[in-house]
């Protein structure tokens, strides 16, 4: 690599980190997610900082943890003061472009990036089947045209497959029998229920009001829709899942036949990876917002069609723990340009070139506020702060006072996460390493007071309902 890289960050919404052919998955086809495999490293083990579209790509944007970035739920706002990815690439040299879904609140993308396409208004969760075919097209023109001798960055927002969110608000206030009835689908087109559909009861407090209860805090509406399903609805859940997947695989599709036929495709590094996961039945839970496996495990390859970048191919990288944080500086070191000094994260560059580097052991999560986790290569640990009774709208901890209730899952023996191990007399030390693990994370955050009324409302009215569980249960 003689010259500073062209990069593209291609990034797809809500989609599962094993949802993918290459890895497996007889349920879908995604030839071209494939390719990236097949020409790059895929890191098996990345996690989103949170999961949740606005809090995630906070990260992406920042190298910040969402209790820093002021973005722990879709209705924050970032910190103005911080500086996002377009903003330190344009200073480094690089011209910066967007296409597509952005969505950090609080940023006006068009004032950090030359705009390819973002629509008359902001693209929002839905409309894939419009958005992602313009995007392609926005992208298709851009490849085709670029000839400024300068290196560019381009990030393209895919909507889809976050679509299967308006398949599921179809249900809301209809019932619609299941495909089989319908003569729609057999029952052997369908995939199987995932085989942890069943789940252990003994979730956080946060967890269940949020998303268990009959007026849970997200979407009730849906929970108590689906509540009425049989296992057909569920199966064809997931079948229709899979197609938005291989819908935006082929928009991909096009993009990267258009780059290689362009005379920097040697010189051009992308990035693949999403925002966070889909829950897809597994823990009869749907779409995202939790901290199992489903919804905070995510795709990342990063990978190169040409010749001209170092970097191992058709690998899988099994060994190191990647989070969202990491995406900032792995394009800086790329692109040459210094990563602002507090970035949470780690180039995975050295990763990609096959380098012996001393890496973390672990993974730091955070969900809706108060949800933390931590993923160890044996355990993941989940918990949850209390609210305060006073609230000062700093995002909580280190506080081991204040810590809720624990799950703690052995992640060889249990990957579906199906037998909580937090009552087990054996593992009160994995669980106080666990703890150590997430207070030493908490002590290096720059955590920041939310200050905008919209984001303080939320918290203190999701707050005081967390808060009438904890005083009178369930």
């Amino acid at each position: 690599m003689k010259t500073r890289p062209n990069i593209i960050f291609i990034n797809t919404d809500q989609h599962a980190w094993d949802a993918i052919s290459a890895y497996g998955n007889r349920y879908l086809r995604t030839p071209n997610i494939d390719k990236l495999h097949r020409n790059g490293t895929s890191f098996k083990n990345t996690y989103c900082t949170d999961p949740v579209c606005a809090a995630a790509r906070s990260s992406w944007a920042t190298g910040l943890y969402t209790s820093e970035t002021g973005v722990p739920f879709n209705g924050g706002t970032l910190h103005p003061d911080i500086q996002d990815i377009g903003q330190i690439l344009k200073q480094g040299g690089y011209r910066t472009f967007h296409c597509g879904k952005w969505h950090v609140p609080g940023r006006n993308v068009r004032e950090s990036f030359e705009t390819l396409y973002y629509g008359h208004n902001n693209i929002g969760a839905g409309g894939a089947a419009y958005y992602d075919s313009a995007s392609t097209h926005a992208v298709a023109d851009f490849l085709t045209n670029y000839d400024d001798k300068k290196p560019f960055y381009l990030q393209i927002g895919y909507v889809d497959p976050h679509d299967v969110c308006e398949y599921l608000h179809n249900h809301e206030e209809k019932h619609i029998p299941d495909p089989v009835e319908q003569g729609i689908l057999s029952e052997e087109d369908l995939p199987p229920l995932p085989d942890n559909f069943n789940y252990d009861d003994r979730e956080t407090v946060l967890h269940r009001v949020c998303r268990r209860v009959d007026d849970a805090l997200i979407h009730p509406r849906i929970l108590n829709a689906v509540k009425r399903w049989n296992e057909f609805h569920w199966r064809y859940f997931r079948w229709n899942y899979y197609r938005f997947i291989e819908k935006v695989d082929a928009e991909i599709g096009i993009v990267l036949s258009l780059l290689q036929q362009t005379d920097f495709v040697d010189n051009t590094l992308i990035i693949f990876s999403a925002d966070h996961g889909e829950a897809c039945g597994s823990h009869q839970l749907f779409q995202k917002f939790a901290l199992y496996e489903e919804s905070v495990r995510v795709p990342l390859i990063v990978s190169c069609l040409g010749e001209g970048i170092e970097l191992q191919r058709d690998c899988f990288d099994n060994t190191h723990f990647v989070s969202g944080v990491d995406l900032l500086p792995t394009v800086c070191d790329y692109a040459n340009v210094e990563p602002p000094t507090d970035s949470q994260g780690d180039s995975l560059r050295p990763l990609v070139e096959g380098k012996e580097v001393t890496w973390k052991d672990y993974v730091y999560i955070e969900s809706n506020y108060w949800g933390r986790a931590i993923v160890t290569d044996q355990y993941k640990y989940i918990t949850e702060y209390k609210p305060k009774s006073y609230e000062d709208y700093l995002p909580p901890g280190p506080n081991d006072a204040q810590l809720g209730l624990t799950q703690l899952f052995h992640r060889n023996t249990d990957p579906s996460e199906t037998k909580n191990l937090a009552d087990e007399p054996e593992c009160k030390d994995i669980i106080n390493a666990c703890k150590i693990k997430l207070f030493s994370q908490e002590k290096r955050l720059n955590r920041r007071q939310i200050v905008q009324p919209r984001p303080q409302s939320v918290i203190s009215n999701w707050g005081k309902r967390l808060q009438g569980y904890w005083e009178h249960g369930f």
